[in-house]
C-alpha cells in the first residue's frame, strides 16, 4: 500500500498535476472554479507557421498543446497564457 505521501504530493484529479500536499486544498478550489481548457500535448512533425502567442515559428519537433478548438501552441506559450487566460487566444468565446 503506497501512500501519497511518498510522493510528496497528489495528482489533482481537474487537472493531472501533481501538487504538494499543502497546496492541494487551495489547488483544487483554484482548478474548480476557473473553466480549464484542456489540450492534447503532441510534437509536430512538420512546420506550422507561427505561434500566435509568441510570434516564434513552430517548428518540426517542438512540444505543442493542441486545443479543442485545434488552434496549436509552443505548450511553455499556452501554459503561461493559461495563468491568465482560460480561453483559447484566437478564440476566446470558447
Amino acid at each position: 500500500h503506497l501512500s501519497p505521501h511518498m510522493f510528496g504530493g497528489f495528482k489533482c484529479p481537474v487537472c493531472s498535476k501533481f501538487v504538494p500536499s499543502d497546496e492541494m486544498d487551495l489547488h483544487l478550489v483554484m482548478c474548480l472554479t476557473k473553466p480549464r481548457i484542456t489540450y492534447n500535448e503532441d510534437v509536430l512533425s512538420k512546420d506550422a507557421g507561427e505561434c500566435a502567442i509568441c510570434l516564434e515559428e513552430l517548428q518540426q519537433g517542438d512540444t505543442i498543446a493542441r486545443l479543442p478548438c485545434l488552434c496549436i501552441y509552443h505548450k511553455s506559450c499556452i501554459d503561461e497564457w493559461f495563468e491568465v487566460n482560460r480561453s483559447c487566444p484566437e478564440h476566446p468565446s470558447d
